[in-house]
């Protein structure tokens, strides 16, 4: 099973039913992270966990559940805008900071120049 976004309408009213909720579902193996939105009743899990499951773990403490949706996890656009730091360890402090890294004819003995 692949990594999936499960939407499930829960009937909260109050924060000790999210609390509830939260709980209940932070125990089934296989979660990797667990939202709830308490205004628009929806709770949102994240993992490789069955639906069917996770609705039925909550019906079984009495919550009325019903699955919204189900399909693969959507990457952010802020998870695409990873851009690696260019630095250099250099002692000598030559090329010491950011951009541009150190020239290679610049001897660094073990250190090196490392990218972030």
């Amino acid at each position: 099973m692949q990594r999936q976004e499960i939407k499930i309408k829960v009937n909260m009213h109050s924060e000790k039913c999210r609390r509830g909720v939260m709980k209940t579902v932070t125990k089934l193996s296989g979660v990797d992270q667990v939202s709830v939105d308490l205004p628009k009743e929806m709770l949102v899990v994240i993992g490789d966990v069955d639906p069917v499951c996770v609705t039925t773990s909550l019906r079984k403490k009495k919550w009325v559940a019903k699955i919204i949706s189900v399909g693969p996890k959507k990457p952010k656009d802020d998870d695409k805008k990873i851009v690696p730091i260019m630095y250099c360890n250099d002692p000598c402090g030559y090329g010491y900071g950011y951009y541009p890294p150190c020239p290679p004819v610049v001897h660094h003995g073990d250190q090196g120049c490392n990218i972030l």
